[in-house]
Parts: C-alpha cells; structure tokens; sequence
C-alpha cells in the first residue's frame, strides 16, 4: 500500500535534488524512499554476518571491520574490498562538512 506525502522543502533543495536525480536517471520519490529506508531499518544482521560487505555499505567504521576481519590494518582492508570488487564507502554528511571546513580555514590561512 502506497501513501501520497506532502513535505514542506525549500526551493534550493528542490532544484538541487532534481538536477541530481536527473543525472543519476532516477525520481525525487526513489531518493526519499531509499534514503528513509536506510535511516529507519533495524540493525542488519549483514554487520554481523559480512563485515566488509557492512564496512563498504557504511554500517562498520573502519576500525570496526579491520578488528572483525581480523585485518592487520587499513591497507589490508582496502586490499580485501578489492578482491571481493566493492566500492569504498562514501563518507557520512558530517565528515565531508567537517573536510569543507577544514579546507576553508586552510584556505583562508594561505
């Protein structure tokens, strides 16, 4: 069963979240399902069952799955996540609006 949902968002984020989902030739609605489905699931088994599968979906930190894995460290990680072909996770919104911070502070010291 579907359910029709008004949000209130504003113009900017809009425009901006068309334009992505136009390049990425997917819909608003696709978007905001996967991403609150994402939000809102109950803890997976997969963390448990396939670290690097969880570590690459972003559900371990890095040293969470190196310590599961039983990995020596991160490069050994990154080895693994290529032999078993999948993708790095992206980083959280969090850690890219702290790195834009950093390099602007940077920016603004040089």
């Amino acid at each position: 069963m579907l359910k029709n949902t008004t949000m209130n968002l504003p113009e900017d984020l809009v425009a901006r979240v068309e334009a992505y989902a136009a390049r990425n030739r997917t819909t608003i609605t696709a978007i905001v399902r996967e991403h609150l489905e994402a939000i809102t699931e109950p803890e997976k088994a997969v963390s448990d069952e396939d670290p690097l599968l969880a570590y690459s979906k972003g559900l371990l930190s890095r040293q969470e799955a190196v310590r599961r894995l039983g990995l020596r460290d991160y490069a050994d990680l990154l080895v693994a996540l290529g032999d078993a072909d999948l993708p790095m996770p992206l980083p959280s919104r969090q850690e890219i609006e702290h790195q834009a911070s950093t390099f602007a502070e940077l920016w603004k010291m040089g």
